[in-house]
């Protein structure tokens, strides 16, 4: 299929083929530095915002089983 008999969608599939490949390379550098951290042993949890992403996961759970 030739670029321009792709249309819109094509466009679109290979924008979104180029924004995953960058999300996925900073995603990869992320972990790489985790990974480092704990190796070295400075790698530090923030306990508020742990505790925040547990309480607003159970409520989003919660509310979706009420639907």
């Amino acid at each position: 299929m030739k670029g321009s008999d792709r249309g819109s969608w094509g466009a679109l599939f290979d924008e979104a083929g180029r924004a995953v490949a960058i999300l996925s390379a900073s995603r990869l550098r992320r972990i790489e530095e985790i990974r480092e951290a704990l190796r070295k042993g400075t790698y530090r949890v923030d306990g508020r915002q742990v505790a925040e992403k547990m309480v607003s996961d159970a409520v989003r759970m919660l509310r979706e089983r009420t639907r």
